[in-house]
């Protein structure tokens, strides 16, 4: 793939982290899963790590730094393991799975962070991050579909691209 396409995605999808947005409602998470898919190179894991390195910077995210960075990592690698079964069902499903994981791993991140450690805080946590979920799935299932659609049809169609 085209570095210059690379670049361009990190710094619009890093934008779009730093403009005005409905809480969770970003298309990292997609490209996470589409770094996965998408690209054969080893170290397509730094496509969504830059993009929230560079967001980061201004937002100054650093606490939850840690378990939003790993959740990344394992939707790349949900994208890697899917490889083989690319089609627009399996990009909705792995999106779906993608927004449970990324609730899952980040509200437990929030529980350590900013919970008392007991029952009551975990249960606490995880039902006060219930409507941030909605944004979550919903942005994944949209910027998925968006990006299976330009993947498809627009870069193998119109354009003469190499995967690198």
């Amino acid at each position: 793939m085209n570095k210059m396409f690379l670049v361009i995605i990190v710094i619009l999808a890093g934008l779009t982290r730093l403009a005005p947005h409905p809480p969770n409602f970003t298309p990292i998470l997609s490209i996470a899963l589409f770094a996965g898919l998408c690209f054969k190179h080893k170290l397509s894991f730094m496509i969504p790590l830059l993009i929230m390195l560079f967001s980061d910077f201004f937002i100054g995210n650093f606490d939850m730094a840690l378990w939003i960075y790993l959740c990344l990592l394992l939707i790349v690698y949900l994208g890697k393991y899917s490889k083989s079964r690319f089609s627009y069902k399996s990009v909705l499903v792995n999106s779906f799975i993608s927004s449970i994981l990324f609730f899952s791993i980040s509200n437990f991140g929030v529980w350590i962070i900013g919970y008392p450690k007991t029952i009551s805080g975990f249960i606490d946590c995880y039902l006060m991050a219930i409507p941030f979920y909605k944004n979550t799935l919903l942005s994944t299932l949209i910027y998925s579909s968006c990006l299976y659609y330009m993947y498809e049809v627009l870069l193998k169609k119109y354009f003469v691209y190499q995967e690198e």
